[in-house]
């Protein structure tokens, strides 16, 4: 069983679900309580530790199981282990130089294990943090990219490519605004917002919707609709005009 040295004592290293536990009589021992001291501060605060992330309390067959023999009697039918934040928990009372110094040798000795970093390790976890460094740099120059593009667009008033605005779709197909925003509807044509700087430095918006779709649904629609005079009639658009659509 492998052992550390806690106060010029020899305390085995019991670990119990990856990580390091102590007993209510290591405890005692190490502290130079007498015996029981540690059980009746647990059994004193009980209420204020969390089984499961204080401290675990093992019967017979988990103690043979999980445990290092020895670690208690082999007639033992349960047994308290307490993980760091139990220990230190219960020996807040524990209030003397000794307490201290021990305290400070089992947080740093004891319950905290990782080994010293070899050199190579160093240089990877160095080489890992440098990357993800690298990372984070990117990330935040892409959105800066992003948004320099973003308001760029917007000043010099970029529209999406294959995208007008519904002032040139009343123009093509002859129809009303409404009754262009109708077709778009109706027929689930891609429509946009295009941002865009006002000659007198505003910020506006306005919709803009896919041409070459919307041409096509509309020559579909005049192909359905049935004349009523000067009006059109489509049971999805109602009545409507389209003037001059036939050259469209």
């Amino acid at each position: 069983m492998n052992t550390v040295t806690i106060n010029n004592r020899q305390l085995p290293a019991v670990e119990y679900r990856g990580q390091r536990v102590v007993t209510l009589a290591m405890i005692d021992e190490v502290h130079q309580r007498p015996d029981g001291t540690a059980g009746r501060n647990f059994r004193e605060n009980k209420s204020r530790l969390i089984e499961g992330e204080d401290y675990f309390e093992l019967g017979s067959d988990e103690i043979r199981r999980h445990l290092p023999d020895g670690t208690f009697s082999k007639f033992a039918a349960s047994g308290i282990v307490l993980v760091e934040s139990g220990y230190l928990m219960l020996v807040k009372s524990f209030t003397d130089d000794l307490a201290w110094h021990v305290q400070r040798e089992l947080v740093n000795s004891y319950f905290r294990t990782r080994a010293p970093l070899t050199e190579i390790e160093m240089i990877a976890a160095m080489a890992a943090d440098a990357v993800r460094q690298q990372k984070r740099l990117n990330h935040v120059e892409e959105q800066i990219e992003t948004v320099t593009e973003t308001v760029e667009n917007i000043k010099r008033g970029n529209m999406r490519a294959g995208y007008v605005g519904y002032r040139q779709v009343v123009a093509k197909s002859g129809m009303t605004d409404a009754k262009c925003r109708n077709l778009v509807n109706a027929w689930h044509i891609p429509t946009d917002t295009h941002e865009f700087m006002t000659p007198d430095g505003l910020l506006s918006r306005r919709a803009i919707v896919e041409l070459d779709l919307f041409m096509k649904a509309f020559h579909q629609m005049m192909s359905e609709a049935e004349p009523r005079g000067t009006r059109w009639y489509h049971p999805k658009m109602g009545l409507f005009q389209a003037i001059g659509w036939e050259v469209k």
